[in-house]
C-alpha cells in the first residue's frame, strides 16, 4: 500500500501545465481580455500547486518548462486583499 493519499498522472499534468503556459502566451499575444487571462493564470497556478503538493514536482522542474515559453512571469495574484477593511470600502 502506498503512503500517498492519491495517485496523480504526473506526466499528463506536466503536459497540461505546458499547454497552459502556451495558452497564457497566446492569450497575451491575442489580447483576449483580463477575464480570460485570469482563467488561464488560475488554471496554471492550480496545476503548479497540485504538482508541488501531490506530485513531488519541484519549482525548478516547473520553471524549466515555464521559462522558455513565458519567461519568469508570475501567474500568482498580485493584489493583497486587506480583509480587515469591510467589503463595501475595498477597491
Amino acid at each position: 500500500m502506498s503512503d500517498k493519499i492519491m495517485q496523480i498522472p504526473i506526466a499528463e499534468l506536466m503536459q497540461a501545465l505546458e499547454d497552459g503556459y502556451k495558452d497564457y502566451k497566446k492569450s497575451i499575444e491575442d489580447d483576449t481580455g483580463a477575464e480570460d487571462l485570469a482563467h488561464v493564470k488560475g488554471y496554471c497556478t492550480t496545476l503548479e500547486q497540485i504538482l508541488a503538493a501531490y506530485g513531488d514536482v519541484s519549482a525548478v522542474e516547473m520553471m524549466e518548462i515555464k521559462n522558455p515559453i513565458i519567461g519568469n512571469v508570475s501567474l500568482r495574484r498580485k493584489k493583497k486583499i486587506d480583509y480587515d477593511i469591510p467589503t463595501i470600502f475595498r477597491k
